[in-house]
Formats: structure tokens, C-alpha cells, sequence
């Protein structure tokens, strides 16, 4: 016997609360995301600065022939000539849309007097959460990274950047 017109109607607002409570779900996921985060981006940047310091102090004694790397409380780390920088774009690190930019380059104060320092390398991230929201990780150009991942990815990508631009 086909389904009655009292039916059908009956069906499709049912159809219809399901997917607003869905939305709502989703909806109060994003804000325990959105909190979670911005408690918690600052102390993991810390964390980070934390990392390559002692990452840093693990490498030198392996580097060979590589300059060794020299950490600055500014966070800037140096080998050679070349710097790797990491800032956040505004003074709030807290903020979910605030983006974690690291950069390699030449020193700020590097004479290169016949030739144009080279260009800097510049990645944007931001701070997000696990599916668990209980995890920072580093989300953008360089996918997902935990901050120990990232951490190695800095030096790794300022030894790349002075090997590339060591005369």
C-alpha cells in the first residue's frame, strides 16, 4: 500500500531534524575545535621553540662539515649566513585564524656586495586540532605536522636553504 500524504510529510520533517541536529553537531565540534586551539597555540609554539633548541643542541655535534646552527631567543635559528624564522603574523597567537609563518632567508644583516641576496622562502600555517581535539598540530603548505615533525622540518628546510645558497 503506497505511503499516505500524512506519512510522507511526517518522514520528511523527521529528514529534516536529522540534518539540523547533524549541522548543530558539526557546528558545536567547530567550536570546541575553535577553544581548544586558542587555548592551547600559544603554550604549543612554546613547545616548539622548546624543540629546536634542543633538536639544535642534538645536531651540532653531527653536522661535519656543515656550519653548526646558533638558536637566538627571538626563536630565529642561524647556520651560516642563512636564517630560519618563525613569528606568528599577529601579535594574538591564540587565534584560530592566526597563521604560524616560517621563513628561511639570508641574514638581516648579510652583505652580499656584487650580488642580490637570495630570496626567501616563506610558509604559512596555522595552528588546528586532531579529529580528537585533544592534540595541536600545524596545518597548511606542509600538510599536517606535530610540532616535533615541524621542528625537524625547520632545520631540515634551513640546512636545504644553506646548502642551496652557500657559495
Amino acid at each position: 500500500m503506497p505511503e499516505s500524504l500524512s506519512d510522507r510529510l511526517k518522514r520528511l520533517a523527521s529528514e529534516r531534524r536529522v540534518v539540523q541536529d547533524a549541522q548543530e553537531e558539526i557546528r558545536a565540534a567547530q567550536q570546541r575545535a575553535d577553544v581548544f586551539i586558542s587555548n592551547h597555540a600559544r603554550s604549543e609554539f612554546e613547545k616548539l621553540q622548546v624543540a629546536l633548541k634542543s633538536l639544535v643542541e642534538e645536531a651540532n655535534p653531527t653536522l661535519s662539515d656543515l656550519p653548526k646552527y646558533q638558536t637566538f631567543a627571538n626563536g630565529k635559528i642561524q647556520q651560516g649566513n642563512y636564517v630560519a624564522m618563525t613569528h606568528f603574523d599577529k601579535p594574538i597567537a591564540d587565534s584560530s585564524e592566526n597563521r604560524l609563518i616560517v621563513s628561511f632567508g639570508p641574514h638581516p644583516q648579510g652583505v652580499y656586495f656584487f650580488t642580490e641576496p637570495p630570496a626567501s622562502r616563506v610558509m604559512h600555517l596555522y595552528a588546528g586540532c586532531n579529529d580528537s581535539i585533544d592534540a595541536i598540530l600545524w596545518m597548511g603548505d606542509l600538510g599536517e605536522l606535530s610540532t616535533s615533525q615541524l621542528a625537524e622540518t625547520i632545520l631540515e628546510g634551513l640546512t636545504r636553504y644553506y646548502l642551496e645558497h652557500a657559495v
